[in-house]
């Protein structure tokens, strides 16, 4: 690779420079490699500050753009500009717009912190960590807190980053902070987050005082239980007793009344198959924990089945249409079934907020299965954008249904429905299993 100054490189030769380093063999002492891993880690901190310039370079140059259409409203292109950096950094749509906006605050706002981070004294994350800590700050008083902060960089870990940094946001800004502390309170809220393992985190923004009281009550109960021979953990207890408080219902013995869509094979819930089944939007249980909950809400009479058709090849729902112009009532619900209920951009993890025509309505798109997605908000709203187009492929009738399109700078989309849970056999007979619901199961219809 010929020598090159920082300002002519360009794609091609990155590409290349991304070629020599993914085919590093490691040589010589333990010393050596140490050596090495530092090196690259610094080339790491370069790379990141490279994407930084070039980030916020081009969303610069995005936004000069006339991207207007006459007679129609046109999202914010922040949108726009941001499911593109998503695209092209393999992150999803907010991500990308986020990560613009922090480019711009490190380049414009954070001049010592950048540079650090060119040299090698910061990783891209804790960068970004001080961007984001002083977002609610002027620019001018962002400038004052990096040289304030900047001497104490290097060396600091994550949690004494931020807490450095907040020191001094706090010293600068007081009135701003003191301000924006009393916001924060106005705005508790209750969060939730799926984890990887078939459970969920539930985060609720408190008052430091109420948060006191809540974990009082949550201690008391786990000293109770304890004391009268619970079985049950402190952090079980904890857990029961902030659910049942909440909704009435006791965890560890009543079935939800709740609707909760559950797609498994018949042959994993009542054969001996183990793929497992997938709950709408949030993600797969394993087949044994499946039946053990079907079981529950159908002894209940809280149960009902829905038997859904599918491909025999890879799990594809079989399409639906209607007259409507809205998806709405069965065909919404096919089209969260078929998508998993998340959001059809490619990187996104957003749930589906919208159903959309991937041929829009306007331009004569029908309302069927095949010509409708999954969307978030976001998405769909960036979707909208000038330049931006979307289409469904000519593909085999057995096939997942794919939407592919093309982003307003020549990014490259295709997002394929995920396959529907269950076992690879997809006949339309009725299988012994399945003869076995009527007689085995109480099931309320």
């Amino acid at each position: 690779m010929k020598p090159q100054t920082a300002s002519t490189w360009q794609a091609d030769d990155l590409h290349a420079l991304a070629d020599l380093l993914s085919g590093l063999t490691p040589t010589g002492l333990p010393s050596d490699h140490l050596d090495q891993l530092e090196a690259l880690q610094r080339v790491k901190s370069a790379v990141a500050t490279a994407q930084v310039a070039v980030t916020a370079t081009f969303a610069d140059a995005a936004d000069t753009e006339d991207a207007r259409v006459d007679g129609r409203r046109t999202p914010p292109r922040a949108m726009s500009i941001g499911a593109e950096v998503g695209l092209a950094t393999l992150a999803s749509p907010h991500t990308g717009e986020q990560r613009v906006l922090l480019s711009r605050r490190l380049r414009d706002d954070l001049p010592h912190t950048l540079a650090a981070l060119a040299r090698g004294e910061l990783t891209e994350d804790r960068a970004y960590a001080v961007a984001r800590e002083v977002a609610h700050l002027t620019p001018d008083q962002r400038r004052q807190v990096d040289e304030d902060v900047e001497p104490r960089l290097p060396g600091l870990g994550d949690v004494r980053l931020r807490e450095t940094v907040r020191r001094s946001c706090l010293r600068i800004a007081s009135e701003t902070e003191t301000r924006r502390y009393r916001r924060a309170r106005a705005d508790r809220r209750v969060t939730s987050r799926q984890l990887d393992d078939g459970t969920c985190q539930l985060t609720a923004i408190l008052p430091l005082e109420v948060l006191a009281a809540v974990r009082a009550a949550l201690d008391a109960a786990a000293t109770t239980a304890r004391a009268e021979g619970d079985p049950r953990t402190g952090g079980q207890v904890r857990a029961d007793t902030l659910a049942t408080r909440i909704t009435g219902l006791d965890p560890a013995s009543d079935a939800p009344a709740v609707r909760v869509n559950l797609v498994i094979g018949v042959e994993s819930l009542f054969g001996d198959g183990t793929e497992p089944g997938l709950i709408t939007g949030l993600g797969f249980l394993p087949a044994a924990l499946c039946t053990d909950l079907v079981r529950r809400a159908s002894q209940a009479a809280k149960a009902t089945l829905r038997r859904l058709f599918v491909t025999p090849s890879d799990r594809g729902l079989i399409a639906m249409e209607s007259a409507s112009r809205r998806f709405d009532g069965l065909l919404a619900e096919f089209i969260e079934l078929r998508d998993g209920g998340i959001c059809r951009t490619p990187g996104c993890n957003a749930l589906i907020r919208h159903h959309d025509h991937v041929q829009p309505a306007k331009e004569h798109g029908r309302t069927t299965a095949g010509n409708g997605q999954g969307l978030c908000e976001r998405c769909n709203y960036a979707k909208e954008s000038p330049g931006w187009t979307s289409w469904v492929p000519d593909l085999p009738p057995d096939a997942r249904h794919e939407v592919h399109g093309v982003t307003e700078h020549l990014r490259i989309l295709r997002s394929t429905a995920p396959p529907l849970a269950g076992g690879p056999a997809g006949a339309i007979e009725y299988s012994p299993y399945e003869l076995r619901v009527a007689s085995d199961f109480t099931l309320a219809t």
